[in-house]
């Protein structure tokens, strides 16, 4: 199946398929930690943030951008509930342990980049699924990989910029165009 084949880079504040590593832990709407508070559910398991609930525009707010017509029509999207997501992006040693545990039966290569607290890369939609299915295992609680608004919600983080520190990308926000990754927390 080409979905399995093809590989993608987990880059930046995990993402759908670049995507994984902010993934939902599903909270009913009055029960758990409250918004902003970082959860753990294991030791292996991520470091979560609760995300509050909301409305905001979806879709590219930004005219002349090479994605604001993809990005279109904007329309509101409202969150009726708090979640959680991943406050870094699923790491290596995350993984290892997934695999080392049996739940993940994908080893993926790092490139040569390094392991350990660096984010996993070159997995497949299909992979995280088992990541997320042995994280409930393990913990009891419901994990899956966040849809679209809820992702677009979460990193937005309030803003209407292009990126939630401004409309302009630098080296000190975030580490693009690299032939290398850093370890999760690098960037605020």
């Amino acid at each position: 199946m080409i979905l399995h084949k093809v590989k993608k880079i987990v880059t930046a504040s995990l993402l759908v398929i670049i995507g994984f590593g902010q993934f939902l832990y599903i909270n009913s709407a009055n029960a758990g930690p409250k918004p902003g508070k970082t959860i753990r559910d294991c030791n292996e398991c991520p470091e979560l943030v609760v995300i509050p609930p909301g409305s905001f525009l979806m879709g590219s707010l930004n005219e002349g951008t090479s994605s604001s017509e993809r990005g279109r029509p904007i329309h509101k999207v409202t969150i009726r509930h708090p979640f959680a997501v991943g406050k870094y992006e699923v790491t290596f040693d995350q993984w290892d342990a997934c695999v080392a545990n049996g739940g993940c039966l994908y080893n993926p290569d790092d490139n040569g980049w390094g392991r350990g607290n660096r984010p996993v890369m070159n997995v497949t939609w299909r992979d995280t699924k088992e990541f997320t299915q042995w994280l409930k295992q393990k913990t009891g609680k419901s994990y899956r990989l966040l849809n679209e608004a809820e992702w677009e919600y979460m990193a937005r983080a309030g803003t209407s910029t292009i990126f939630p520190w401004g409309d302009n990308i630098t080296s000190n926000n975030a580490r693009y165009n690299a032939r290398s990754s850093v370890p999760v927390g690098s960037y605020k």
